[in-house]
Order: structure tokens, then sequence, then C-alpha cells
């Protein structure tokens, strides 16, 4: 029974299905590039080669009338593996938000276009919690005309920020305050500290370059005060808070700690805050 050779197409599409991604790709270019067919002669007793024109890939070149017999083994071809290995170092190339300062950015991103709502004539939102509201469907403070204000959590995890410790500061967040201190927002500084350490924190401050100028105000814990709730929750007394930045969800609130279903209805609603108005970033000073 004569055999007809299949045309490169259908050896194509045979051959791709049972390879995989990157391989096939490989795999294939050589045949692409340079095809040939086995035709018997009239006399049936000698095989004649039909040369087809070769596919340039790339920028290499070859030409259309060489001989199939002098054609390198099939191998695949340098321009099939460069995708390969550009592949390969995209998929080691860190993810851009990886980078701690993301949070940071957002976060002045938000506080700036917030100082700008928040012109005369134009509503503004606390990031505060109304705390009664909390035993139904969580909904923020309503602002008045209060100063606006960034308040930063300055402790590490759920401990308090330890005075004595070397500072260093987060990079690049002092040139963020100072743009948004130039809108006349306030940078307010939060901590498990007693109102008797302000001081010393202040010099810390000042140190890092934070707050060199001194100006900062304090959110720290008042005699008969145990819990930094209550020294939050005084913030709206002074302030209309536009954004809160902490390394941990329960800076923002202390109701994540005591969750009981982190999927019902009372987490969503608090979920929909972060990055609009609670931001978790690194320690401010480590």
């Amino acid at each position: 029974m004569n055999r007809r050779a299949l045309p490169l197409a259908a050896v194509l599409a045979l051959v791709a299905p049972q390879l995989g991604g990157c391989v096939a790709a490989a795999a294939l270019v050589p045949l692409a590039a340079g095809g040939t067919v086995m035709k018997k002669s009239a006399d049936g007793n000698k095989a004649e080669r039909m040369v087809k024109p070769v596919v340039v890939v790339g920028t290499a070149t070859a030409s259309a009338a060489e001989p199939v017999a002098e054609l390198a083994p099939v191998e695949p071809a340098p321009q099939a593996e460069a995708p390969v290995a550009a592949v390969a170092a995209v998929a080691q190339t860190p993810a851009l938000s990886a980078d701690p300062l993301d949070g940071y950015g957002a976060m002045a991103d938000f506080v700036l276009a917030q100082a700008e709502t928040g012109k005369p004539g134009k509503a503004r939102r606390s990031a505060l919690l109304d705390q009664r509201s909390l035993t139904a469907l969580p909904r923020m403070l309503p602002c008045g005309d209060q100063r606006g204000a960034l308040v930063i959590d300055l402790d590490p995890g759920d401990k308090p920020f330890d005075l004595n410790d070397p500072p260093s500061p987060a990079p690049g967040l002092a040139e963020r305050l100072r743009a948004i201190r130039g809108t006349g927002t306030a940078v307010v500084w939060i901590a498990s500290l007693p109102e008797s350490r302000s001081k010393e924190l202040a010099t810390v401050l000042q140190a890092t370059g934070l707050d060199p100028l001194g100006i900062d105000p304090f959110l720290l814990l008042r005699p008969r005060e145990t819990r930094k709730q209550q020294v939050l929750n005084r913030a709206a007394e002074d302030w209309c808070v536009l954004a809160i930045a902490g390394d941990r969800k329960a800076d923002f609130d202390e109701v994540f700690d005591y969750l009981r279903n982190p999927d019902g209805p009372v987490a969503l609603a608090l979920e929909q805050h972060l990055g609009a108005g609670w931001f978790v970033v690194p320690p401010p000073i480590r």
C-alpha cells in the first residue's frame, strides 16, 4: 500500500499536544524552520529529496536552496532557548509589592488625596470606628471641622515601643511625612507608653528625622488607661483622623483581636477599609 508523507503542519499538530509549554516551543521551532519530504522517484529505486524553503527564525538567515543532507541534526535552536531564559529571569524578579515602602507610599497618596478632599465645603470620613456600631454593622465616625491627622502606631506587634533600642527609621518615610505636613495635616504618633515618657519619645523621633522640628503630637497612655484602644478613641476629640498606619490590624481597632468569625459580616465590613484609611506597614522605627 502506498504511504503518503504527512504535511509539515499535520506533523506539528500531532507532536505539539505531547509536549508541554516551553518544551514544545523549543522542539517545534527547528521543525518549522526547515522541513523535508521524501518522495519516491519514477523508477521506484531511488528516493528524491524535496527541499522546502527554510523559514528564518530571529535574525539568523539560511539559504532556501541548501540541500537537506547538509542540515545539522534537529536540535533546539538558540533562538528558541532565549525566550525560555527570559521567562525564567522574569519569574525570579521580586514583585514590586514586596517592597516595604509600598505601604507607606499608598498611605501618603491616600492622605494627600484626603487633605485635598477636606477643603471647605467637602465632606470627610474618619478612619476611626464608631464603637457603638460594633454590636451591629461597623461604621466610621463622622468628621467635623477638626484638623485632619495621620495617626502612626509605633508599637512593634503587640509589644510597647522600646525607647532604649537604637532607632532606625523606615527609608523614605521622613520625606513622605514632610509632604503630608505641608498640607496642614497633623502627623500624630501613638504608642503604649505612659505620657510621662513623651519627652524621651520626642528625642527619638527627632534623632531619626521623622519629626526633625519636634512639632508632632503624641497619643500616649494617661493615668488609669490600660488599653491602647482607649488612647485611640481620644483621637476623635481633637482631629479628623484621615488614616491610621500600623504593623497589625489591631492597630486600627482592637476589635480585630476579638473577632469570633474572621469571615463573618463584621470582618467583611472591616476589611473594606484596608488600603482606604487603614494601612498595614512595617514599623516606622526599627
